[in-house]
Protein backbone atom coordinates (compact mmCIF):
# COMPACT_ATOMS: atom_id res chain seq x y z
CA UNK A 1 0.00 0.00 0.00
CA UNK A 2 2.93 1.98 0.86
CA UNK A 3 3.91 1.94 -2.89
CA UNK A 4 0.76 2.84 -4.17
CA UNK A 5 0.83 6.21 -1.91
CA UNK A 6 4.06 6.80 -3.23
CA UNK A 7 2.73 6.27 -6.59
CA UNK A 8 -0.16 8.21 -6.49
CA UNK A 9 1.72 10.99 -4.67
CA UNK A 10 4.24 10.93 -7.69
CA UNK A 11 1.64 11.14 -10.09
CA UNK A 12 0.10 14.23 -8.14
CA UNK A 13 3.44 15.54 -8.46
CA UNK A 14 3.91 15.26 -11.98
CA UNK A 15 0.25 17.09 -12.74
CA UNK A 16 1.23 19.85 -10.41
CA UNK A 17 4.41 20.14 -12.09
CA UNK A 18 2.74 19.82 -15.82
CA UNK A 19 0.48 22.33 -14.38
CA UNK A 20 3.17 25.00 -13.48
CA UNK A 21 4.77 24.51 -16.53
CA UNK A 22 1.39 25.49 -18.32
CA UNK A 23 0.07 27.91 -16.27
CA UNK A 24 4.03 29.54 -17.04
CA UNK A 25 3.83 29.37 -20.36
CA UNK A 26 0.14 30.42 -20.70
CA UNK A 27 1.56 33.35 -18.79
CA UNK A 28 4.77 34.37 -21.43
CA UNK A 29 2.28 33.78 -24.39
CA UNK A 30 -0.22 36.08 -22.75
CA UNK A 31 2.95 37.96 -21.48
CA UNK A 32 4.36 38.73 -25.13
CA UNK A 33 0.68 39.31 -26.60
CA UNK A 34 0.06 42.33 -24.38
CA UNK A 35 3.59 44.03 -24.27
CA UNK A 36 3.17 45.22 -27.91
CA UNK A 37 0.03 46.65 -27.02
CA UNK A 38 1.50 48.30 -24.02
CA UNK A 39 4.24 49.46 -25.70
CA UNK A 40 1.78 50.72 -28.66
CA UNK A 41 -0.13 52.36 -26.08
CA UNK A 42 2.47 53.97 -24.21
CA UNK A 43 4.12 55.69 -27.92
CA UNK A 44 0.80 57.08 -29.08
CA UNK A 45 0.20 58.88 -25.47
CA UNK A 46 3.85 60.37 -26.49
CA UNK A 47 2.99 61.63 -29.63
CA UNK A 48 -0.58 62.78 -28.77
CA UNK A 49 -0.99 66.32 -29.33
CA UNK A 50 -4.61 67.53 -28.81
CA UNK A 51 -5.28 70.04 -31.78
CA UNK A 52 -6.18 73.98 -30.45
CA UNK A 53 -8.64 75.92 -32.16
CA UNK A 54 -6.61 78.82 -31.68
CA UNK A 55 -3.29 79.23 -30.28
CA UNK A 56 -2.94 81.51 -26.96
CA UNK A 57 0.21 83.15 -26.04
CA UNK A 58 -0.65 84.72 -23.16
CA UNK A 59 -3.80 86.02 -20.88
CA UNK A 60 -3.74 89.47 -19.70
CA UNK A 61 -7.16 90.81 -19.98
CA UNK A 62 -8.54 93.16 -22.13
CA UNK A 63 -5.99 93.99 -24.86
CA UNK A 64 -7.24 97.29 -25.91
CA UNK A 65 -8.04 100.02 -23.63
CA UNK A 66 -9.98 102.33 -26.36
CA UNK A 67 -13.09 100.33 -26.40
CA UNK A 68 -15.37 103.36 -24.64
CA UNK A 69 -15.51 107.04 -23.94
CA UNK A 70 -13.83 107.75 -21.08
CA UNK A 71 -9.90 109.02 -21.43
CA UNK A 72 -7.43 106.91 -19.62
CA UNK A 73 -3.99 108.09 -17.83
CA UNK A 74 -1.03 107.14 -19.93
CA UNK A 75 -0.22 104.14 -18.52
CA UNK A 76 -3.30 102.85 -17.72
CA UNK A 77 -4.07 98.79 -18.56
CA UNK A 78 -7.49 97.82 -18.76
CA UNK A 79 -8.45 94.83 -17.14
CA UNK A 80 -11.69 94.22 -17.33
CA UNK A 81 -14.42 95.73 -18.69
CA UNK A 82 -18.75 94.51 -18.14
CA UNK A 83 -21.83 96.22 -19.76
CA UNK A 84 -25.21 95.85 -18.90
CA UNK A 85 -28.17 97.40 -20.83
CA UNK A 86 -28.21 101.07 -19.02
CA UNK A 87 -24.69 100.75 -17.71
CA UNK A 88 -20.91 99.93 -18.27
CA UNK A 89 -17.78 99.28 -15.87
CA UNK A 90 -14.42 99.42 -16.77
CA UNK A 91 -11.45 98.33 -14.60
CA UNK A 92 -7.97 99.38 -15.29
CA UNK A 93 -4.40 99.69 -13.04
CA UNK A 94 -1.92 102.56 -13.41
CA UNK A 95 0.85 103.77 -11.23
CA UNK A 96 -0.90 106.74 -10.66
CA UNK A 97 -1.92 107.34 -7.28
CA UNK A 98 -5.87 107.27 -6.29
CA UNK A 99 -5.69 111.41 -5.69
CA UNK A 100 -3.73 111.72 -9.38
CA UNK A 101 -6.52 109.49 -10.77
CA UNK A 102 -9.51 111.76 -9.49
CA UNK A 103 -7.61 115.30 -10.22
CA UNK A 104 -7.38 113.50 -13.61
CA UNK A 105 -10.90 112.93 -14.09
CA UNK A 106 -12.03 116.20 -12.19
CA UNK A 107 -10.33 118.20 -14.82
CA UNK A 108 -12.02 116.14 -17.72
CA UNK A 109 -15.50 115.77 -16.23
CA UNK A 110 -15.61 119.29 -15.20
CA UNK A 111 -14.17 120.59 -18.53
CA UNK A 112 -17.50 119.45 -19.97
CA UNK A 113 -19.63 120.68 -17.43
CA UNK A 114 -20.51 117.34 -15.18
CA UNK A 115 -20.98 118.32 -11.94
CA UNK A 116 -19.90 116.32 -9.18
CA UNK A 117 -22.65 114.78 -6.90
CA UNK A 118 -20.81 112.95 -3.85
CA UNK A 119 -16.78 112.21 -3.41
CA UNK A 120 -15.40 110.08 -0.51
CA UNK A 121 -11.79 108.89 0.70
CA UNK A 122 -11.64 105.80 2.73
CA UNK A 123 -8.08 104.59 3.49
CA UNK A 124 -6.75 103.16 0.80
CA UNK A 125 -10.01 103.90 -1.54
CA UNK A 126 -11.08 107.12 -3.13
CA UNK A 127 -14.21 107.17 -5.55
CA UNK A 128 -16.21 110.46 -6.60
CA UNK A 129 -19.45 110.71 -8.59
CA UNK A 130 -20.47 113.32 -11.58
CA UNK A 131 -23.33 113.41 -13.07
CA UNK A 132 -24.33 115.11 -16.33
CA UNK A 133 -28.67 115.69 -17.59
CA UNK A 134 -29.38 111.83 -18.11
CA UNK A 135 -25.47 109.70 -17.04
CA UNK A 136 -23.65 109.69 -14.46
CA UNK A 137 -20.28 108.14 -13.55
CA UNK A 138 -18.38 106.79 -10.48
CA UNK A 139 -15.03 106.61 -10.57
CA UNK A 140 -13.47 104.21 -7.59
CA UNK A 141 -9.78 104.45 -7.22
CA UNK A 142 -8.10 101.88 -4.79
CA UNK A 143 -4.04 101.94 -4.33
CA UNK A 144 -2.88 98.59 -3.68
CA UNK A 145 0.41 97.15 -2.18
CA UNK A 146 2.45 97.11 -5.68
CA UNK A 147 2.41 100.47 -5.79
CA UNK A 148 -0.23 100.18 -8.44
CA UNK A 149 -3.71 101.72 -8.56
CA UNK A 150 -6.61 99.74 -9.38
CA UNK A 151 -9.79 101.87 -11.35
CA UNK A 152 -12.96 101.28 -11.28
CA UNK A 153 -15.02 103.48 -14.19
CA UNK A 154 -19.35 102.56 -13.66
CA UNK A 155 -21.24 104.55 -16.19
CA UNK A 156 -25.49 104.83 -15.96
CA UNK A 157 -27.55 105.94 -18.31
CA UNK A 158 -30.87 107.31 -17.11
CA UNK A 159 -32.06 109.22 -14.35
CA UNK A 160 -32.38 107.94 -10.82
Amino acid sequence: MSHNLYRFEQNQNVRIIKLMKLDKTKLLVVSLTLLPVFIGSYIYFLKYQPKALKKIEEVKGIATIATDEFPYPVDAKKIGFTQTPGSSQTTFQTSKTPLDVLKFYKNIFEAKNWMPSGESVLDHTTSITYQNKDEKVTIVATSEENSLTVVSINEIEGKD
